[in-house]
């Protein structure tokens, strides 16, 4: 999606992205993880579709930083950095990400990753700090036939951003994640 950003092809209702985010004195940073077509993005106070490359978002972020509390060497350079550096960097980002996404092949892998990152402790940001935690996790879990837990996370996520249980898109993408558990095909489009 641009030099600094990148997005698979859908498989299984899900993208994988990886990203060097910009961050403090001309550094950019590597995280990775999944978008997944089904679930609205949360922004700007209001629900959207991200049923496209173009309009992925993380719904599942792995980013190194969390777990080390400050930026690693390994997955991070500076914008002045020389290219041999940036490319050695980017490696070491593209090889950790293969290795988590290869845990992720289906929706059930991303509601086991959402589970295993919630018992972990980290030094920056946890799961809770990630807007899209519980609308993610709650319409996956709805999509394993998991109702009342998803709908847990679902009233979870309502409830601290102000949405109300019954918005359109929210209706509507919980409608999609209802038909994928009964077995019945859902559309991706909004």
């Amino acid at each position: 999606m641009g030099d600094l950003f990148w997005v698979s092809d859908p498989k299984d209702h899900m993208r994988y992205l990886l990203k060097f985010q910009t961050m403090k004195g001309m550094t950019f940073s590597a995280c990775w993880g999944v978008s997944v077509d089904f679930v609205p993005i949360f922004g700007r106070g209001k629900l959207t579709w991200k049923r496209t490359a173009k309009s992925a978002a993380f719904d599942l972020c792995i980013d190194p930083i969390d777990l080390s509390g400050s930026i690693p060497g390994w997955c991070s350079f500076y914008a002045n950095d020389r290219d041999y550096h940036v490319e050695r960097v980017a490696l070491a980002a593209v090889k950790a990400a293969r290795l988590d996404w290869s845990k992720i092949t289906a929706l059930g892998d991303v509601a086991h990753i959402f589970e295993q990152r919630a018992k972990m402790e980290f030094k920056r940001f946890s799961l809770e700090n990630y807007v899209q935690t519980d609308l993610a996790w709650g319409l996956i879990l709805i999509a394993l036939g998991r109702l009342n837990e998803g709908q847990h996370r679902l009233d979870a996520f309502c409830q601290q951003f102000a949405i109300a249980r019954g918005s359109t898109i929210l209706a509507k993408a919980k409608d999609e994640a209802t038909k994928m558990a009964a077995g019945r095909p859902a559309p991706l489009f909004g």
